[in-house]
């Protein structure tokens, strides 16, 4: 009877062990799943923020591209304004060569004329 009495506290004592053993796993699991989910927070969290971050740089990007495309525009326009002003002067110079020209000729045939 002490025998078995013994191994019935054996077995007791393993089965308290066993006990404290599974109920620190799982105090051990609920704290792993309380860090899973602030971890799983924090991700969705930051994946908004990235979200709201790549958006707003898209829309940053859609602006920049308007405003070069402007300037471009501008550019463009400014080039034209140039290119018409350098031609103007240059059809100004021709007509002014030509005026210079047609005045010496006519003084040259006056000297002429008066000479005879």
């Amino acid at each position: 009877l002490a025998g078995l009495q013994q191994s019935l506290d054996e077995a007791t004592a393993e089965l308290e062990q066993r006990r404290q053993e599974v109920t620190g796993h799982q105090e051990k699991e609920q704290g792993l799943a309380t860090e899973l989910r602030s971890l799983r927070a924090r991700a969705e969290e930051a994946a908004l923020s990235h979200e709201r971050e790549a958006r707003a740089l898209r829309d940053q990007a859609t602006a920049a591209a308007k405003q070069r495309d402007s300037a471009l525009r501008e550019a463009e326009e400014a080039r034209a304004q140039l290119r018409a002003g350098a031609e103007a002067r240059a059809a100004a110079r021709r007509e002014l060569l030509e005026a210079q020209r047609e005045a010496r000729d006519s003084r040259e045939g006056r000297d002429t004329e008066r000479r005879r």
